[in-house]
């Protein structure tokens, strides 16, 4: 059985209601290079084989098991699944969760007992903490003199990934196609700081970056609060910043720490 976007969406909001996650959500973020659900409507995972340089490594972005069929080993049979194809992929690795640029989370939410006890008892170890933090959609911060901030909509933010965040690039042109990239400008017309929201999941902001010449000056804060300001202007009242790097940075925002993640890894072949 072919598993949609849709039948998906709704084995999630059955086994992970909280969540909320959306169709829309879920085929974005199935649909990159290398993406494949395996299962059916009932039980299913989420894989990505991917290429970071000359490594080849596997992530586990999603597992879901319908509450009428959990424990009875369906969500072990998908991930077996997914073992089986990444191994015969040559991936040397199975990596939990953190499948940038398209994951659901940064790693197992650690308030989920049982999907944390699931992950220990298939094989992870321990990987790194993910962290995301709330802030109030009411934060405002005025940009510094001689800086504007507006909805990006042409090239100048993937300019300053290109310059100085490659990684992000893909996060930020999604975020411009949707309309949900705000972009700082210097006086020159220079893009020297981005933030967005709503790239992978509603209301999670990020990525967000300023110019590594231009910071501590307040323009990280102002992109924020354009964030925040388009976020209540859609009826949220809240934000939630994902896989937060700087916790001294968004915690003098007034952001609190929502949701503690861990990532793991589990080896499939010898290490060439």
């Amino acid at each position: 059985m072919s598993v949609t976007p849709e039948s998906l969406a709704a084995l999630c909001a059955a086994a992970m209601p909280r969540e909320a996650l959306t169709a829309a959500e879920l085929g974005w973020i199935c649909a990159g290079e290398g993406t494949t659900i395996v299962g059916d409507d009932d039980a299913a995972a989420v894989v990505t084989i991917a290429s970071v340089g000359d490594y080849l490594g596997a992530w586990l972005v999603l597992v879901a098991v319908h509450p009428d069929h959990q424990g009875r080993g369906r969500g072990r049979a998908v991930v077996a699944e997914v073992v089986e194809g990444a191994r015969a992929s040559g991936a040397s690795d199975l990596h939990l969760a953190t499948a940038i640029p398209r994951y659901v989370w940064p790693g197992v939410d650690l308030m989920d007992t049982r999907a944390a006890a699931f992950c220990e008892a298939i094989g992870f170890d321990d990987g790194p903490i993910g962290i995301n933090m709330a802030i109030s959609t009411s934060f405002e911060q005025p940009p510094p003199s001689g800086v504007t901030v507006e909805r990006e909509t042409g090239f100048g933010a993937l300019e300053l990934c290109d310059r100085s965040y490659p990684h992000w690039r893909p996060e930020v042109e999604r975020a411009i196609e949707l309309g949900t990239a705000f972009s700082a400008r210097a006086t020159d017309g220079a893009t020297i700081g981005f933030s967005c929201h709503s790239v992978n999941r509603r209301r999670w902001i990020g990525p967000m970056a300023t110019d590594p010449d231009r910071r501590a000056g307040g323009i990280g804060g102002a992109t924020l609060a354009a964030v925040c300001a388009d976020l209540r202007a859609l009826g949220e009242s809240t934000g939630e910043i994902a896989w937060v790097s700087n916790l001294r940075f968004y915690g003098k925002c007034g952001a609190t720490v929502s949701r503690v993640f861990r990532g793991g890894r589990q080896p499939l072949s010898a290490r060439r």
